[in-house]
This record gives structure tokens, sequence and C-alpha cells, in this order.
């Protein structure tokens, strides 16, 4: 559920909110689930569709780009596209840079976590963000982002380790290994 100012269209468009309603129709939409009609009825009700957004007119390219099984293969995707000259050249040039300037670990976190994620229910993908959010907040590249981007406001960045190549397998499965002592407690 969401409202436009989101950008409900690329949001719905990636499947992460179920309904895009306006969020002018809100209190509408909360007087309507006080009811007595079924909450599937109710979103029904009052959902738009989202139309195309940015994401959706280009989702059969990001679907293939980023379809690679590592962090560099998907950037050779990438990089390859920014010179074919196609369409969509400019954009995956401009993507490619840009992850080119984020933490090398934090790339290859994230990679893992969608994949996995796929498989697991609601409770696992929420201990699965605690265990990699409890582990990142005691490392070094979250405090060196907000040093260059926000402290010091240098936009250069020191990251440890500096290279995709320097992060191993180990890196990574660490992040997702069980808490010893605050697994995260749900409902």
């Amino acid at each position: 559920l969401t409202g436009e100012r989101f950008n409900a269209t690329d949001s719905v468009a990636a499947r992460i909110p179920t309904h895009r309603i306006p969020s002018a129709r809100f209190p509408a939409l909360i007087e309507g689930l006080t009811g007595t009609v079924s909450v599937d009825a109710v979103l029904a009700a009052f959902a738009e569709p989202a139309g195309e957004g940015p994401i959706a007119a280009r989702q059969s390219v990001i679907d293939r780009l980023f379809a690679g099984s590592s962090v560099d293969a998907i950037l050779a995707g990438l990089d390859a596209d920014a010179v074919s000259r196609g369409g969509d050249a400019e954009w995956a040039g401009k993507t490619a840079a840009t992850m080119r300037t984020k933490s090398p670990l934090s790339l290859k976190l994230a990679l893992a976590q969608v994949r996995r994620g796929g498989a697991l229910d609601f409770a696992a993908c929420m201990r699965t963000e605690f265990r990699i959010v409890s582990r990142v907040i005691h490392g070094h590249d979250f405090y060196e982002g907000v040093r260059a981007v926000i402290v010091d406001k240098d936009n250069a960045p020191r990251w440890r380790p500096a290279s995709l190549a320097e992060v191993s397998a180990a890196d990574i499965e660490r992040h997702f290994a069980p808490l010893a002592q605050s697994e995260l407690a749900l409902p």
C-alpha cells in the first residue's frame, strides 16, 4: 500500500506495496477499513492503476543486467551496455558509475540479500535484515559513508575492504549468521 508521494508507480512495479491508493483518499480508506467489509475488498475498491514509471519501462533491461551471479558480473554487463550505443547505454553507464562509488562490502551484501530473500518468508527476511544491520552498525563502512557525505562532506569514503575483490565470501556469510545473544523475536 502506498500513497502517490512515495513514487507509487515504481514501487508497485517492483512489487513492494500491494496497492496504490492516492493519499487524498486515505481518510475514506480508513473509514472503509473500520467496517465489516474484508480488507482485500476495501483495498481493491480504493486502488488505482500505478501506470508505467521509469523502472517498469526499463524492467526487461534491469532483469537482464542484474541477473548476474556477482557484483562484478553485473558491473561488466552494465559496462558492456554503456558502450553499446543502445537506448539504455546512458542509464547503464550512470548506474555502473553510481555503484562504483558505494561500499564494496555493501554491494556484495545487498546482492546476497536480494538473492536469498526471494526464498524466505517474511519473518525470516526480517531476522536476516536484523542480523545484517546489527553487524553493519558495528563495522567501518556505515560510519565512513556518514563521515564522507555528512560530516566532512568530502565525498571521498575510504571503504574497508576497498575493492570488490577484497570482500570474501566469509565476510558476507558472517553478516547472515545467527546472532549469539539477541536474535530478533517476532510475534
